[in-house]
């Protein structure tokens, strides 16, 4: 179906259907200068689905998980980055109370 159609359905504008489009919140595929939204994943209650809304989400982890590893060569662990940042930063901070 069209923007228009979907925005319609939704109970949306049409700039809001292009913003969901735009932030992967709504299945879709271009076609020309046209983009059709998938019928299946408009919800009935006017929102992009939960379930959609993180498809997307995992879909950009994924996206910038693969960037890391392009230009790093490797994956890390965030969490343990910022853990032994706290601790180098707790060791300066005795160091200077001492």
């Amino acid at each position: 179906m069209t923007v228009a159609e979907a925005a319609k359905m939704l109970r949306r504008s049409v700039e809001q259907v292009h913003r969901y489009l735009r932030e992967g919140k709504l299945r879709s595929q271009r076609i020309g200068n046209q983009w059709f939204v998938d019928r299946a994943a408009l919800p009935s209650n006017g929102r992009p689905s939960r379930s959609t809304e993180r498809m997307a989400l995992l879909e950009e982890v994924r996206r910038n998980r693969e960037v890391i590893l392009r230009e790093a060569g490797c994956l890390f662990d965030g969490a343990e980055l910022v853990r032994a940042s706290r601790e180098e930063r707790h060791k300066e901070l005795d160091h200077d109370l001492s």
